[in-house]
């Protein structure tokens, strides 16, 4: 007793000292916490200046790493339809724009919408956009019809509808209130203004064209957005885009005008029209735009309106072919090349050398082509690309005086003639200082002494019946059918293979009569020899043969009666059949009988095995 309350009170020491060392080590935790913290706190305005995060310019690559807002394509769809502008006169233009928040892909737009037959529409015109809503991205698709009536009075396209993103979706009704030609003036509509320097231009001929949206009546200037120039036959450069906002004089106002600029290169002949279209966007600029004079910017969140322009007759004409001169590479316009510049006169031979050119005047020299260089056995020329500033010149030989002439030339459109730009040869000494001995000694023996084959073996070598490469003979066609034809016929052997796989009856029945046959022979020679046992023996044996792939079985395997479940013919060839098992049977009795009489029956044996071969 007095053992255990010992016991008692050692545990109850422990667990109190054991408590105590808890209590301490969890204050010098929270010490410890209490220390890094104020630490922290008091160091935080130096980190936050020392991690300043670096500024990211818009247009980086660092762009693509910012998450972008969502596209919506799950909120109902709605659509708009209104004439701009909504009254109008006789005669005068107007257009008939249909807005959906849905992607253009996904709507099934009608060939044709219903109209008045006073007011039937012109060619339509679509786009789309992208509008950012409630920080989602939600697309905008616009139809726009020219609609010029003929006639006056009160007209209405009813509502019709269209399929977007497999739904229905409304068009709701437009009215139009059309006028005589005698009443009052309306507003105008608003449309975009192309101008293009330049309206009969030779093919590959790079020409400027403006898209202009005029300041609204309150002098408003809206940005432009998902510019497109329309028509076949043109190719839009992309990386001489400018923007800007100046004053022009237009209608015999000066009016501020948002201007996209850009060149175009016309790619097919004949008279061709070109047309531009875009949707306002308020004061959303993208890119780099420069600005000229006062500008008043809109208030608010941007609308998005789909606005054309009047189509431009381009005329295009072929380049003429005569009079073409060497070094053309499709560089059209007033080009005049600078005096070219050579690194160093004085070569050696093996010494690259550079050689540049520089060409500037009137043209798209973007997509300038530098001449290539002539082939010459004394120089190496090669033109340094991608961005052509001249040519690498490698002299081969010590001999040369000159550089090579490069032939080149453009077409001036102004003259119509092609113009000579030929890089000029220049003149440089070349030596052979540093070259090995045995090459100058090689090169000075060769100009002395003329070389003959002799010299350089005693044999003759393979000789050929033709020159005619082995790939131009006719021979060589077929062995390249050779691989194929192999293919084709291993192809065919697995293909049969695998058929008789799925089909082992047609493998019995082929080996059956393969094996009858051999057995038909033996037969017949038993019976010229007149021995009645062997006889027997086959012709149990062949019809045993016969009968084997129906079960299926082996052939040994089967009886009498599994021949006469065949056999539903004739009484007689069945009782053939019971005599030859009969005797077949006979042979394992104590007494055997006699079988001479059963050469007799060889022709009813024959029947019955004809019968049933045809089963086969």
């Amino acid at each position: 007793m007095e053992n255990i309350q010992h016991l008692t009170f050692n545990i109850e020491r422990r667990s109190v000292a054991g408590t105590r060392m808890l209590k301490r080590w969890a204050l010098n935790v929270q010490c410890s916490m209490l220390n890094v913290l104020l630490s922290m706190l008091l160091l935080a305005p130096l980190l936050l200046h020392a991690q300043t995060p670096p500024t990211v310019l818009p247009g980086s690559l660092m762009q693509l790493q910012i998450t972008q807002p969502a596209v919506d394509v799950a909120s109902p769809v709605t659509a708009t339809a209104t004439f701009d502008p909504p009254v109008t006169q006789v005669g005068a233009k107007t257009f008939y724009r249909v807005t959906v928040d849905a992607t253009e892909s996904s709507i099934e737009w009608p060939g044709k919408i219903p109209a008045p037959l006073f007011l039937l529409p012109g060619a339509k015109t679509q786009g789309q956009v992208m509008q950012t809503v409630n920080g989602q991205v939600r697309p905008l698709t616009a139809f726009l019809y020219e609609v010029t009536p003929t006639t006056t009075g009160r007209f209405t396209i009813p509502e019709f509808k269209v399929r977007a993103y497999g739904q229905n979706v409304t068009i709701p009704a437009a009215d139009l209130e059309v006028n005589s030609e005698n009443a009052a003036p309306v507003t105008p509509p608003r449309q975009l203004v192309l101008e293009v320097s330049e309206t009969n231009v030779f093919l590959g001929e790079p020409f400027r064209v403006r898209v202009m949206l005029p300041s609204s009546p309150a002098n408003e200037i809206e940005a432009l957005r998902e510019t497109q120039l329309n028509g076949d036959g043109f190719i839009t450069d992309k990386t001489a885009t400018r923007q800007s906002v100046q004053t022009i004089n237009y209608n015999g106002q000066l009016k501020p005008m948002f201007i996209f600029e850009t060149t175009v290169t016309p790619i097919a002949t004949g008279p061709l029209t070109i047309s531009a279209q875009a949707f306002t966007a308020g004061r959303e600029f993208s890119g780099q735009i420069s600005i000229t004079g006062q500008v008043v910017l809109p208030g608010g969140a941007a609308r998005y309106v789909f606005l054309v322009s009047d189509p431009v007759a381009i005329k295009v004409r072929p380049l003429p072919s005569a009079g073409e001169l060497p070094g053309f590479t499709g560089a059209i316009g007033k080009f005049i090349m600078d005096p070219p510049l050579l690194a160093t006169n004085r070569l050696r031979v093996g010494e690259p050398v550079q050689l540049k050119v520089g060409f500037h005047g009137e043209g798209n020299l973007a997509r300038f082509v530098p001449p290539e260089p002539p082939r010459d056995q004394r120089w190496q020329i090669i033109a340094n690309r991608p961005q052509f500033t001249g040519y690498t010149l490698i002299p081969l030989t010590d001999e040369v005086q000159t550089t090579p002439a490069i032939p080149f030339s453009a077409f001036d459109p102004e003259t119509g003639k092609y113009v000579d730009l030929t890089i000029p040869a220049l003149p440089v000494t070349v030596t052979g200082e540093g070259l090995p001995v045995e090459i100058r000694a090689f090169d000075e023996a060769k100009t002395n002494t003329p070389l003959k084959l002799s010299d350089l073996t005693m044999t003759t070598g393979k000789t050929a019946t033709r020159l005619k490469p082995l790939q131009l003979q006719g021979w060589f066609i077929g062995v390249q059918l050779v691989p194929l034809i192999g293919f084709i016929a291993l192809w065919q052997w697995d293909r049969r293979r695998r058929f008789l796989a799925s089909h082992p009856e047609i493998v019995r029945r082929r080996k059956a009569k393969r094996d009858l046959r051999r057995e038909k022979i033996k037969l017949q020679q038993a019976v010229a020899a007149g021995e009645a046992a062997a006889f027997t023996q086959h012709a149990v044996s062949a019809m045993q043969i016969a009968v084997a792939p129906h079960f299926p079985a082996h052939p040994q395997a089967l009886v009498c009666g599994d021949v006469l479940s065949l056999l539903k013919e004739s009484e007689r060839n069945r009782e053939t059949v019971r005599k030859m098992f009969a005797a077949a049977d006979s042979q394992f009795a104590i007494t055997q009988p006699t079988q001479a009489h059963l050469l007799s029956l060889h022709s009813e044996v024959e029947a019955v095995l004809q019968q049933l071969e045809a089963r086969l």
